[in-house]
């Protein structure tokens, strides 16, 4: 198994969100030890053995977006980073992907659903364009968000975004959406080799032999461990990587070494020891 565990895709919020956030699951009467706030992310972290977690931030609206980076940069520490929220719709939003450079993010999220943004729309080239400029790693939510959206994005609607950023990685998570259409999985493997899935609840909505066609047509090589937390659990996701049919070596990438691969260097720098 991996010297450390990173887990690439994880939420947090301020206590005063917290129980409202975790509406969207249907589990906003849960315990407070339960609800997603750094205190419980550490504490989870350190049961698993996990040495680094990525928040990841939703920037529903154009206007919470300082706010919600401004969180984000407060709760890093070691053992905890975060990318960037980033609204497509923003003022200036070329100027915005600078200043989450400037903040030390680790990289970019998007949301397609709840930003209810068409992520592949013309408009948004230039933005893409800067952030392959500026080398920020992306991370795009895929699929629906429980509720079918018109605003869902799955792998057959990305080709388009891809072109534009060739030189940094994309991370589509929740294994590319888990859609059911066999077409949108055949998608996934003709991506470019800059382009990975995530974990985030499978361990909850797939079944394993499921994740073991995707990740053996993929690659272990280009799968990222993240527990979607407090979604998910860091403990789910971790037994069912280890659960699966890979060799130790392809689950020890899977768990830790792809996403030391694909972070910048100054996001190891966190990793708690």
């Amino acid at each position: 198994m991996p010297e450390c565990i990173i887990d690439i895709h994880t939420h947090i919020y301020p206590s005063v969100l917290a129980r409202r956030a975790m509406k969207v699951a249907g589990r906003e009467h849960d315990a407070y030890e339960n609800l997603p706030v750094k205190e419980n992310l550490l504490s989870r972290m350190q049961e698993e053995g996990i040495c680094l977690s990525i928040v990841q931030p939703v920037v529903s609206k154009p206007e919470t977006q300082r706010d919600v980076n401004r969180f984000a940069r407060e709760v890093m520490r070691p053992g905890i980073i975060s990318f960037g929220g980033l609204h497509p719709d923003c003022a200036h939003v070329e100027e915005e992907l600078e200043r989450l450079e400037d903040m030390g993010f680790s990289g970019v999220k998007f949301h397609p659903p709840f930003q209810k943004v068409f992520l592949p729309d013309e408009r948004y080239h230039a933005m893409w364009k800067r952030i392959n400029h500026l080398r920020l790693p992306v991370l795009i939510h895929c699929g629906s968000a429980r509720v079918w959206s018109p605003y869902d994005l799955y792998p057959s609607g990305l080709a388009g975004i891809l072109r534009l950023v060739p030189d940094v990685p994309v991370i589509l998570a929740h294994m590319g959406g888990r859609s059911t259409d066999p077409g949108e999985e055949r998608e996934l493997y003709n991506f470019p080799e800059n382009v990975w899935i995530d974990t985030a609840m499978s361990a909850e909505r797939q079944p394993l032999e499921d994740f073991e066609r995707i990740v053996e047509a993929m690659g272990p090589e280009r799968v990222v461990f993240g527990s979607d937390f407090p979604y998910g659990t860091e403990q789910a996701a971790i037994h069912y990587i280890k659960n699966s049919c890979f060799s130790a070596e392809e689950k020890a990438k899977m768990l830790g070494g792809n996403a030391a691969r694909l972070l910048p260097e100054r996001a190891l720098r966190w990793r708690k020891q």
